[in-house]
């Protein structure tokens, strides 16, 4: 039942915005209008007002020297009797009354009084100019300025949280004072508009004024019932009620008993409802248990400090000169963008009212506020001081001594407004000290600090002096500083981040985490581990340690040894520390990384030569055939793995191998595998039964996911055969002299997948001039630009037509083609081969 009569209030209360919304609408159409009226009626050409205390007499209050009062003498301070021969009425007061039709070109007679004698002048109505026209459209357009932006604040609250108590009230409270402020500023003369007579402006503003004078009610109803209902209020509700709403009641009393109201007594109202207010606000202040409660009130504080500051000067300017210097167009103008520019100000305290229930970042939001406010006033100030100055200055050359040379003046200026930005920060600096010198002592410290990061090797001992420090210079405890792995997670603390709800997701982009303002009242949804873990360790807010845009850890602290809340001082702080450390943390991190590297490179280095050696380092005497072998690898060492290997009876072992995988950990498996095979080959009669135990030595020694690719062959020069077994390897090629190719296919499974495997051994014949090509996938494999395999074909190509050279320049002629064919593009797989030309047995490699 609550939930749907809170929905009820709502919609009310949203409809109501939509009403004013229409009407900021038409009251803007409404001050266009002016322009009509403007260029219809025309002006006389000075300004008059109604003479204190009589409602018949009007005194001229400025005259314009190009029109034709000043032509006939008319000055200020002279009176205004009589417009055609028709006494002044102040109730009636009407152009249309005295001047029937007015219209431009047409004449008016006034009757005025100098010195005690009437006079009357025939004056006709002139066109406006345009400046005075556009100043005057702008300022009849202020309240409805006012109006749409309190308006806008209040559908911006209901928007964040349309069922809430709180944000109606603020809604309903920006609706009342936006409509308060539209109808309490003198701009409304009646304009005979489209907008006022068909769309009945005059009788949508009567409603608009009576909404207005809910704006006191609402302000004191918002304190009465948050962040706890008022004792009183609480017991005597009717009674609180009628207080509450005793204007509005007296209001549509009058209304309906057709009574006059004293405006006093509708002034003195309005003062008694916002005072109240503001007490209760002070009351609450003392009443609030929780961190957030404190912070909700204290920001609301804040508002209503700077903003009520903002309105009354506002009001205060524009009264002064509308009361000392009524005159003055010119001035009045000015005022008036001046009292626009505090009442939007104003603005403040609904935002930090809106900004109390819908943010987390409470403390932060009041410390900006104070901040930017501190630092525009400041600045402002000079400002108007250095104005003041140069209005003084240049009157003084002009009217003393008759200095009147623009450029003078402008080089002056320009001279003056260059110590003005080195000025204002030292201004700055100097309000920092004055109202805040606990700044200075923290800066102090940290200086200290920052200068003793540099001496850290390990990143626990940072931490730990870390906590210290900021214990010791804040009295803040504990605290836990965290660096994270490189995964981004920590075991010490429960932050995930990849969950939506964590902390870190909050925190990553340089944003604060208060845990002590997560209560029953809270707004935010958070993860129930982290939650919990804060609450156990007595964490009241995680500020990240952020450098170069990356999250290198968190530093969680808890409540000062005063029980006082943070000030904007311990923030910051604790912010300036946090990311010193996290630079530190960094340099530590990258320097580490720079030490590993250098000692892998190291490593790395002395693997390559010893595999260098494990290659052959020259290739043996072999009769019958001329060899060359080759390998290329991609990163500083290869897994891939040939060998060439003169046996005791003469014949020669050929052996080409391809390891899965590249780097150091293919290149372990490639030196076992070479270790196997010299240590038993001159132990083995067959070649297959060899391959089968090499592969079983193989399975028991690597991962399931290693495998290798495996090429042997026994060359017998007396018969000029090869005996080969290829276990899952590349099918080597033999060119004959009549280009017909032969391709030794595989004859098992590939080494290291199963145990207990049978190989077949078979053989090939090379004769003189056939070419032997034994390699490895890494030269089919070679990918161009276009993605396209440099493949068998080309290969074999490449053997044919280079077939009739020696066996190095078959080699060298298939890496030029395969560097060619990949135009730039790095080769990703390491290339291995041995080429084998058939010569006399008489000659050999």
């Amino acid at each position: 039942m609550k939930e749907k009569f809170s929905k009820i209030i709502s919609y009310f209360v949203r409809g109501l915005g939509i009403f004013l919304l229409i009407f900021v609408i038409l009251a803007f159409a409404h001050s266009l209008g002016y322009i009509t009226v403007a260029n219809r009626f025309g002006i006389l050409g000075f300004d008059e007002e109604w003479i204190p205390g009589s409602d018949s007499l009007q005194v001229v209050t400025s005259v314009s020297n190009e029109y034709s009062p000043a032509r006939h003498g008319i000055v200020p301070g002279d009176t205004i009797t009589r417009i055609n021969n028709l006494k002044l009425k102040r109730e009636d007061f009407d152009f249309n009354n005295y001047y029937g039709e007015p219209l431009l070109g047409k004449k008016a007679q006034v009757t005025i009084l100098k010195n005690g004698i009437p006079k009357t002048f025939e004056l006709e109505f002139v066109p406006a100019p345009f400046y005075d026209k556009f100043l005057e459209v702008l300022f009849r357009m202020i309240p409805a300025i006012l109006m749409l932006s309190y308006v806008l604040v209040g559908f911006w609250g209901l928007i964040k949280s349309p069922y809430s108590r709180e944000t109606i009230l603020i809604a309903l409270f920006c609706f009342c004072f936006g409509s308060f402020m539209y109808s309490s500023i003198s701009f409304s003369v009646k304009v005979d508009t489209f907008v006022s007579k068909y769309l009945y402006f005059y009788n949508l503003f009567s409603i608009m004024a009576f909404v207005a004078i809910f704006a006191s009610s609402f302000w004191l109803f918002l304190f009465v019932s948050f962040p706890k209902p008022f004792p009183f209020y609480q017991k005597n509700k009717l009674i609180s009620y009628i207080f509450i709403f005793l204007l509005p009641i007296i209001v549509a009393l009058s209304a309906i008993f057709n009574l006059s109201i004293n405006p006093f007594v509708v002034v003195a109202l309005i003062f008694i409802n916002m005072t109240a207010g503001v007490l209760l606000l002070g009351y609450n202040t003392k009443q609030a248990t929780t961190a957030l409660e404190q912070r909700q009130i204290k920001l609301m504080s804040t508002g209503i400090r700077y903003g009520a500051i903002a309105i009354g000067m506002g009001w205060i300017i524009i009264f002064a000169v509308q009361f000392l210097m009524p005159g003055q167009l010119t001035l009045r103008y000015i005022t008036f963008t001046i009292f626009l520019l505090g009442e939007i100000a104003g603005l403040i305290i609904p935002f930090t009212f809106l900004n109390s229930f819908f943010q987390n970042k409470l403390l932060e939001t009041q410390t900006a506020l104070k901040k930017r406010i501190r630092y525009i006033g400041g600045t402002m100030a000079l400002l108007s001081l250095y104005l003041f100055l140069i209005f003084i200055v240049v009157q003084t050359w002009i009217n003393i001594f008759n200095i009147t040379d623009p450029t003078l003046i402008i080089i002056f200026v320009l001279l003056v407004s260059l110590t003005f930005t080195p000025l204002n920060k030292r201004l700055l600096r100097w309000l920092d000290e004055k109202f805040y010198p606990e700044r200075t002592k923290y800066t102090e410290s940290l200086k200290q600090f920052i200068h003793n990061i540099s001496g850290y090797i390990e990143s626990s001992d940072l931490l730990d002096d870390l906590a210290l420090w900021i214990k010791k210079t804040t009295g803040i405890h504990p605290i836990i500083p965290v660096a994270f792995a490189a995964n981004g997670n920590s075991p010490d603390i429960p932050f995930y981040r990849n969950e939506q709800n964590s902390v870190l997701q909050r925190i990553k982009d340089g944003d604060k985490f208060f845990w002590d303002e997560v209560t029953e009242r809270s707004r935010l949804n958070v993860n129930e581990k982290e939650f919990e873990w804060a609450r156990s360790n007595d964490i009241s807010v995680t500020l990240p340690m952020i450098s170069r845009g990356e999250l290198i850890g968190v530093l969680n602290v808890g409540k000062k040894h005063n029980a006082e809340d943070y000030t904007a001082e311990d923030l910051d702080i604790l912010t300036q520390a946090s990311n010193q450390a996290a630079i530190a943390l960094q340099n530590m991190n990258l320097q580490s990384e720079y030490i590993h590297k250098k000692r892998m490179d190291k490593e790395l280095e002395m693997a390559r030569k010893i595999q260098k050696q494990l290659m052959p380092q020259e290739i043996p005497h072999v009769k019958g055939l001329e060899l060359v072998g080759e390998c290329r690898p991609c990163n500083e060492i290869a897994g891939d793995y040939f060998d060439i290997i003169n046996m005791d009876d003469g014949n020669t072992a050929i052996v080409v191998a391809d390891v899965s995988g590249k780097g150091a950990g293919a290149a372990m498996i490639m030196a076992n595998l070479q270790a196997s095979i010299r240590l038993g080959i001159h132990l083995s009669d067959k070649l297959n039964d060899f391959v089968s135990r090499v592969n079983d030595l193989i399975y028991k020694n690597t991962s399931p996911y290693e495998f290798i690719t495996f090429f042997m062959a026994i060359w017998v020069p007396a018969e000029r055969m090869l005996y080969y077994v290829n276990a899952g390897h590349n099918p080597p090629v033999v060119v004959d002299k009549d280009n017909n190719v032969t391709q030794l296919h595989a004859t098992g499974l590939i080494l290291g997948v199963l145990p207990d495997q049978k190989y077949e051994w078979r053989t090939a014949k090379v004769e003189e001039n056939d070419v032997l090509l034994i390699y490895t996938d890494g030269l089919e494999e070679a990918l161009n630009n276009r993605n396209e395999f440099f493949g068998q074909e080309r290969i074999i190509e490449t053997v044919i037509h280079s077939k009739n050279r020696s066996s190095a320049e078959i080699s060298s002629a298939l890496i030029y083609e395969v560097l060619r064919f990949c135009n730039g593009t790095p080769i990703h797989d390491d290339v291995t081969m041995i080429v084998a030309k058939g010569v006399e047995s008489s000659e050999s490699s």
